[in-house]
C-alpha cells in the first residue's frame, strides 16, 4: 500500500491547513502499519507500506519523519519538489 498524503499540515491545492495533520499523518500510518501486519498474518505474507513524501524543509517540518518511518517499508521521494537556484 503506497500513501500519498500530498501536504500533512500545509497549505496546498484543495487542501485544508491542519496542523493536527503532524500528529494525524504518524498514528493513522501506524495503524495502517499495525492492521498490514495483523492481514499478513492470517494470510502467510508481508504487505509493504510505503509513503509518497516531500523533499523540502516545509515537508518534513509538518511531519514526523523520525516517527514515521518505523511503520514504513520504503519512503519514495517525490522529485517535482526539487527547487533551487542552480
Amino acid at each position: 500500500v503506497d500513501i500519498d498524503w500530498e501536504f500533512p499540515g500545509q497549505k496546498g491545492l484543495n487542501n485544508t491547513n491542519r496542523p493536527e495533520d503532524k500528529v494525524s499523518c504518524t498514528a493513522f500510518l501506524a495503524e495502517a502499519r499495525a492492521a498490514l501486519d495483523d492481514a499478513g498474518k492470517t494470510a502467510g505474507k508481508r504487505y509493504l507500506l510505503t509513503m509518497a513524501t516531500g523533499t523540502n524543509n516545509s515537508w518534513l517540518e509538518h511531519t514526523e519523519m523520525d516517527k514515521v518511518q518505523a511503520s514504513l517499508d520504503f519512503v519514495n521521494l517525490m522529485s517535482y519538489d526539487l527547487y533551487g537556484a542552480w
